[in-house]
């Protein structure tokens, strides 16, 4: 930290910690070719969701995720070796089906998803990708 500069916010406090722990161990090296490549596993994800839904299945929410996380990856922005690996840990988060809480049984279960996506979001500094999720 620089000399007199205000510590930053740690916007990953606001995650419950057990989304800290799960979202931490999935943030790993990524390279821009492969963050790209992300693109096509969230779309195949969201055909999961789809063909898999329940009726407690938040498949709207699960779209917005997607949706963000799509436009952030299709951006032109190029992002340094530590918010790919946090792009990649959001993504791979919303990718997991068994996380804080479950995403196909819950009808809040992709509300945590969210969180991590909007915080990674705020991390990076591109918040204007995030999830408007109804209040």
């Amino acid at each position: 930290m620089t000399e007199g500069a205000e510590p930053a916010i740690d916007v990953e406090d606001l995650l419950h910690p057990d989304e800290q722990r799960r979202f931490r161990r999935l943030c790993l090296a990524t390279s821009p070719e492969d963050l790209a490549q992300l693109v096509a596993v969230i779309g195949m994800h969201l055909d999961h969701i789809r063909g898999n839904a329940g009726p407690t299945t938040d498949v709207e929410t699960a779209e917005m995720i997607g949706d963000s996380l799509e436009r952030l990856l299709r951006s032109d922005i190029e992002f340094d070796d530590d918010a790919r690996a946090q792009i990649r840990g959001a993504v791979e988060y919303f990718l997991l089906t068994d996380d804080a809480a479950g995403d196909m049984e819950d009808v809040l279960g992709f509300d945590d998803d969210a969180r991590v996506v909007n915080t990674v979001l705020d991390r990076i500094g591109h918040s204007e990708f995030a999830v408007e999720l109804p209040t």
